[in-house]
């Protein structure tokens, strides 16, 4: 579950420990009490690869980029916690990861070269290593052309997953990784079969302990939520949870009522639509990804294969090139990197990117802030969007406080034109202490009938018994 006092996703009879970050995949009963933090193998041998730099880290391992010692070749190592590998049934489920991953043998799926012991006892794997973009670093609201073809593609991932029997189980934007190469449409790979399960056999008893709940809480179907048995029609609903994110900038459902409205015996009310949410999502994208968002399995596309067709035959038969997102982030890296002809600027670029391994990363818009009479403009990226205004995720030094800032947000598809008043100073201290970035907050000055149109799809009206019911989180968030 997702842990109130540190943010992170681990088991509720767990202890917080800051350096892990835990991804949920991981059940009380199974995991020591006490968990090492971080161990850094930078330097190491393993076998015939030289761990060179950290990639990330999770409950069951920390993934590091290597290199081939003979060849030079780049790959990615996977290590597991050496806390955890005295646990007999978690170094099976670690090296049931490498063999799921290679009995499948999908272009669309992470490939695993070879997995060995060290002579200290370390138990790792080696994958191919991939230069791409986790979806969960997309810009959002995406293109619903560039979603509709990744999620095609993992559909196809899924598809050979499930005819071998098994289930992915932690279906997230963290495990779907964009490649983009010049001229190229964007290609997608399926990441972490780390509690993969398969649909028939005995398997060994901590994967089949009756109850137990792995993966991802924001993303994982109500059948999964409750410990019931799963099939393939569970990944489908985690896939329809990304799209969804993806293309509108928020969950289904708000974390904090998740489990309320998934598991309570009456139906949840009826979820937005994608299309009401984000104008530039056709509506049959919409309808498609509300049925595999189905509450009950029967509900929702039968196989993953059907999921892939709805979602072609609802956009345009692939993303346009040159509105590929990622080409946003480079063009904001870019900026962040470039000289600036003046000696300051208004507002230095900083994009700020969700963690790697936030199951849940918050939604994030882009702006394009001009200088004023500097000239030129610079591209940041935003979040917290409200009726009243949004943050701004930047470097200091700050614009002072009442500096009024021109800008054009990117919202829905569109460019809309802005005008701000900085009205908060958030630096480096407090965004560490508070988890997030820095930057200023700004208020919508005189905002558009079409920014107040935008905005209040994005935040429509709610009842006044909900609205009292979050009087306490607004308060909460007063000082943000």
């Amino acid at each position: 579950m997702h842990c109130e006092n540190c943010s992170s996703e681990h088991p509720v009879s767990a202890p917080c420990v800051e350096q892990v970050t835990w991804t949920g995949a991981e059940s009380s009963d199974s995991v020591p009490r006490t968990i090492p933090a971080l161990f850094d193998l930078r330097g190491r041998t393993l076998g015939h690869y030289r761990l060179t730099q950290l990639l990330g880290s999770g409950g069951m391992g920390t993934v590091y980029l290597a290199e081939q010692t003979t060849i030079g070749a780049r790959v990615a190592v996977k290590v597991l916690h050496p806390g955890l590998a005295q646990d007999a049934r978690l170094r099976a489920r670690f090296y049931a990861e490498a063999r799921t991953v290679n009995l499948i043998g999908h272009p669309n799926i992470v490939r695993i070269f070879d997995i060995n012991e060290s002579e200290d006892g370390l138990h790792y794997f080696v994958m191919e290593y991939l230069d791409g973009l986790p979806l969960s670093r997309l810009q959002r609201p995406a293109q619903p052309e560039l979603v509709a073809w990744l999620l095609a593609q993992a559909c196809d991932a899924l598809e050979a997953v499930h005819r071998s029997g098994v289930v992915h189980r932690d279906l997230k934007p963290d495990n779907l990784l964009m490649m983009e190469r010049p001229g190229e449409r964007p290609t997608l790979k399926v990441l972490d079969f780390g509690v993969a399960k398969a649909l028939h056999g005995p398997g060994n008893p901590e994967q089949t302990m009756a109850g137990q709940v792995l993966g991802t809480p924001a993303y994982m179907a109500p059948e999964q939520w409750a410990g019931q048995p799963v099939d393939g029609r569970a990944d489908v609903y985690s896939l329809g949870v990304t799209g969804y994110l993806l293309v509108t900038g928020q969950l289904p459902y708000p974390r904090g009522q998740l489990a309320e409205l998934v598991l309570s015996p009456a139906p949840p009310p009826p979820l937005r639509a994608p299309h009401e949410l984000a104008p530039d999502v056709p509506e049959a994208l919409s309808r498609a990804l509300l049925r595999a968002l189905a509450r009950n399995p029967s509900e929702r596309f039968t196989s993953a294969l059907e999921f892939k067709k709805a979602l072609l035959a609802s956009v345009q038969p692939a993303p346009r090139l040159q509105a590929s997102p990622g080409a946003h982030l480079a063009h904001a890296a870019q900026a962040a990197h470039e000289p600036s002809s003046t000696p300051s600027t208004p507002i230095p670029a900083l994009p700020a990117l969700p963690e790697p391994n936030d199951p849940t990363p918050p939604p994030t818009w882009t702006a394009r802030v001009r200088r004023g009479k500097e000239g030129g403009s610079v591209v940041v990226h935003c979040s917290e969007l409200s009726r009243g205004g949004l943050f701004m995720c930047c470097a200091e030094p700050f614009p002072q406080i009442f500096t009024r800032l021109e800008f054009t947000l990117l919202i829905g598809g569109e460019e809309v034109e802005c005008v701000g008043e900085v009205v908060r100073h958030v630096d480096s201290a407090q965004a560490r202490a508070w988890r997030m970035s820095p930057g200023v907050g700004l208020q919508f000055i005189n905002p558009s009938a079409r920014l107040r149109e935008l905005l209040m799809r994005l935040h429509p009206p709610r009842p006044p018994s909900v609205a009292a019911q979050s009087a306490g989180a607004k308060e909460a968030l007063a000082p943000f």
